[in-house]
């Protein structure tokens, strides 16, 4: 993952997706084998449970994974970067306008954006196939890196995420993270992994995040991209973007996710309103919302 830390003049973006190789999925079928990978946590946490069960391992063609969350039977939320053709690397202004980069291109393929329920990497299932990608047709990923799946059938079993839409996220304020990323040794992991009680440092827009963003410390790395931040009661109040300490190496690639300096970024989800109503309307779903 190529990181930097976010900075009063800008913020460099790193996205946190991871390769699909390390994981040995096979295209088409029913349960992914087993992968070559470690059974630590993701940076410091541990298991996470069957309650999360709406987190999912998305694989996206032959050479990315993701992850996402299940939000309706049909719909998966996921980031904008994890579904279309991005830089790999940008510069956001507090403001949210880009400095430089971050054009974004061409949709990926729906259909070859692959759900996988499960906790364990030995026993994940396919359960569906994108149908339709919806966002917020942005030209560049500066605050506006959230999308939507729609699915070509629903997943059905499984709980789904409820979503915090009010403006209500603050600093101080705890969350778990959860998703499929590396863990601190740079592997990915046996199986899906939580964060527990992940310190918002700061929410936009302010000197450190833009207006649709908020911030956190040590928590994901690669392969987290798109995974959940989730309120104290559950709630899916965030979507992970980018981030990391600034000390990236390619043969280490975990290392600039670790320690006290790493700065990781989510996306709001409550700032994107009408995105929601759009995709939920799109997938002919009802929105469900944290409860008062």
């Amino acid at each position: 993952m190529r990181s930097c830390s976010p900075s009063p003049r800008a913020l460099t973006l790193a996205l946190a997706g991871a390769t699909i190789g390390a994981l040995g999925c096979q295209d088409a079928s029913d349960t992914v084998p087993p992968p070559d990978v470690d059974d630590l946590a993701v940076i410091a946490g541990k298991a996470s449970t069957a309650a999360q069960d709406a987190v999912v391992l998305l694989r996206i063609g032959e050479d990315a994974l993701c992850t996402g969350t299940l939000v309706a039977q049909n719909l998966v939320l996921t980031a904008r970067h994890c579904v279309s053709l991005t830089d790999a690397a940008i510069a956001c202004a507090p403001s949210g306008d880009a400095l430089r980069g971050g054009e974004v291109g061409p949709d990926r393929i729906a259909s070859d954006i692959v759900v996988l329920t499960g906790t364990r990497a030995n026993a994940l299932h396919e359960r569906a196939r994108g149908a339709r990608i919806v966002h917020d047709k942005a030209k560049n990923l500066c605050n506006h890196d959230l999308a939507f799946v729609v699915l070509d059938r629903p997943v059905t079993g499984t709980p789904l995420a409820t979503l915090r839409t009010t403006e209500s996220t603050r600093a101080g304020e705890r969350v778990t993270a959860v998703g499929w990323g590396l863990t601190e040794d740079g592997v990915l992991p046996r199986g899906r992994l939580q964060r527990t009680a992940v310190t918002v440092l700061d929410v936009g827009p302010s000197r450190q995040s833009a207006s649709t963003q908020f911030v956190v410390g040590e928590a994901i790395c690669s392969g987290d991209s798109g995974g959940p931040a989730l309120a104290a009661d559950g709630a899916l109040i965030g979507v992970v973007s980018y981030g990391g300490n600034g000390d990236f190496d390619p043969k280490d690639p975990a290392r600039s996710c670790l320690g006290p300096d790493a700065r990781n970024v989510y996306s709001r989800v409550a700032a994107f309103p009408k995105l929601v109503r759009t995709a939920f309307a799109a997938a002919g779903a009802k929105l469900k919302l944290e409860p008062e």
